[in-house]
């Protein structure tokens, strides 16, 4: 998936969080955390938008693991969570990067490729017939995630 459906997916995936579990403290940081999250584990690919702007960063994770390999594992989401539990950010935050993590690595198991959700077992985890990123699936998707966000996103605020 491209990075701009990444990004609606986990402003969807916010909406409808607040809808059904109700609000948060610090909605300007969920938001924001979870557009960040929804791009972090694309750090592994060179030409991603989070890869273009850190690229040392960006090589360095590219050379030794490969693309959604060890950054669309669950062993990065339990790091993730273990790293949050070490330091002291907003929990909005933090439940947003996990939350846009998660999406991003779900939105990724669509594609042909899939992802190797139990790195460093080499298994791909996805569906038998993936979506081309950026093919009309893509398209469509980005047109139902912004009608989710309006919907959700006025049961919440009207």
């Amino acid at each position: 998936m491209q990075g701009n459906t990444h990004i609606l997916g986990g402003i969807a995936t916010g909406t409808i969080y607040l809808h059904y579990v109700g609000p948060v403290d610090g909605e300007v940081l969920f938001f924001s955390g979870l557009m960040f999250g929804a791009l972090l584990p694309d750090i592994d690919h060179k030409s991603s938008k989070i890869g273009r702007a850190v690229p040392l960063i960006d090589n360095i994770i590219s050379s030794a693991f490969g693309h959604r390999t060890f950054t669309h594992s669950l062993l990065i989401l339990l790091l993730g969570y273990w790293l949050f539990q070490t330091i002291s950010l907003p929990v909005s935050l933090e439940l947003g990067i996990l939350l846009g993590m998660v999406n991003h690595i779900l939105l990724d198991m669509l594609t042909v490729d899939g992802v190797k959700f139990l790195w460093p077992f080499k298994v791909r985890v996805g569906i038998p017939v993936g979506v081309k990123s950026g093919g009309p699936f893509e398209q469509a998707l980005i047109v139902f995630f912004v009608i989710m966000i309006g919907y959700f996103g006025y049961q919440i605020y009207f």
